[in-house]
């Protein structure tokens, strides 16, 4: 890999990363980032440096130290490009993701080389919405290109707004203040726009006063949702260097996390029984607040086409129930029999090359979202949505969601209507 050249940076080493894709598709949407497309990071490695932060783990095969070796796709915007004027993204609605749990899109460098800048100027020609996820107010300089698109939801990860504490686990990032900014300015650009509360990390960050404290922030900031997440150390190379912060700045701690994390598990998650109670307790506590506890209904019913919202809701109602007590397997077993035909469907219509329509942008999108009015609009029988369900009451809730203005809400777990 050859060294980008004339960095000003002399903390960081930079080398070019060749991205051999720009954009991909899934054949059903991701529930978590309510998203069809997944678009690559410019970076890989990452600045901020975050003592938590999981792309630290072995899995991800970052190559040198994880804040300090960033390697660059210098190409990835000609590889949208050259996505977009293939059509690649055509034929098919659904919300592009740029965002990741393992680099920041809008790390320190992207300042310098404003490779996202470019990547969304391409992608605004799609007419397709996008979903972003970062812990940096640098994304505030392309707010005037993210108006290109049709619809548009800025995530923003919000730890803790205690600043030394965020100092010291997060000292690359933007201040919380900053980040939720964001928030607020992104709502007055009429987006939406929420804050991923996680990890909150044990004893410092997921406390009493901590966490409340982040909800009244973002409460404040206009976000449309709140998403609470535990800390997952992954043994080796990520947990070691979480401890050593925690050894360093915390130590009373230490403790307590060789208790939660004593299991080692690969996945990274605290021993079970603390781990349930943990989730719990947070989501309580921001429904308390009134707050969707992840991304909401109201919000990604946009992004995506109405059989994929559908399934990234049952997707969602797994959790929301599971969280209060709620037997959920009925629930599972109805969301895998309707992904198992919503992905055949798919499949099947993406192989016909044939479907076009100079004047439907997406007719594959419209063809799937027939299908499934279709499908409700009979009442009984093979051919109705109850029966592929196997469920009569979920296909009364996805009629009822189809009435204009209708959005499942996830605090009060019904169906609302806004006053339109």
């Amino acid at each position: 890999m050859d060294a980008i050249p004339d960095s000003p940076c002399a903390t960081t080493s930079h080398t070019v990363l060749e991205a051999k894709t720009g954009i991909s598709r899934a054949r059903l949407p991701e529930p978590f980032l309510v998203s069809l497309y997944r678009g690559l990071a410019p970076y890989r490695g990452c600045e901020h440096a975050c003592a938590y932060c999981d792309g630290r783990a072995e899995k991800y095969f970052v190559e040198g130290q994880f804040d300090r070796d960033i390697s660059v796709r210098m190409n990835l915007a000609e590889r949208v490009a050259a996505d977009v004027s293939s059509h690649a993204l055509a034929r098919e609605y659904g919300s592009i993701c740029i965002g990741s749990g393992v680099t920041d899109v809008y790390q320190p460098l992207e300042r310098e080389l404003g490779i996202m800048r470019k990547v969304l100027g391409h992608l605004s020609e799609t007419g397709l919405p996008l979903v972003i996820l970062t812990k940096s107010d640098v994304i505030l300089r392309d707010f005037d290109i993210l108006s290109r698109f049709p619809r548009v939801l800025v995530i923003v990860t919000v730890t803790t707004v205690n600043d030394e504490d965020a100092r010291l686990l997060e000292p690359g990032a933007s201040s919380a203040a900053a980040r939720l900014a964001v928030v607020r300015l992104a709502k007055e650009r009429g987006f939406s726009s929420g804050v991923m509360a996680m990890p909150l990390c044990p004893g410092i960050s997921d406390v009493d006063e901590s966490f409340s404290a982040l909800l009244d922030a973002a409460s404040a900031a206009g976000a449309d949702f709140v998403y609470p997440g535990g800390l997952t150390l992954r043994p080796g190379s990520q947990k070691d260097a979480f401890l050593s912060v925690i050894d360093a700045r915390y130590p009373a701690l230490r403790p307590l996390y060789d208790r939660l994390y004593r299991e080692n598990r690969q996945s990274g998650m605290p021993v079970a029984d603390v781990g349930r109670t943990f989730v719990k307790n947070l989501d309580r506590r921001v429904r308390e607040r009134g707050l969707p506890q992840m991304i909401p209904h109201r919000v990604y019913r946009d992004l995506l086409c109405p059989p994929d919202a559908f399934f990234v809701l049952l997707c969602h109602m797994q959790s929301l129930y599971s969280l209060r007590g709620i037997d959920t397997r009925p629930l599972k077993a109805a969301t895998d029999r309707f992904a198992d035909s919503l992905a055949a469907e798919r499949t099947a219509l993406r192989r016909k090359r044939t479907i076009v329509a100079d004047s439907d942008p997406f007719p594959i999108t419209r063809i799937l979202t027939e299908r499934f009015v279709q499908r409700m609009a009979v009442s009984s029988g093979a051919d109705s949505l109850a029966a592929l369900l196997g469920n009569d009451r979920l296909a009364m809730l996805a009629a009822n969601l189809q009435e204009k203005g209708a959005y499942f809400d996830y605090p009060s777990l019904q169906v609302m209507t806004e006053s339109l």
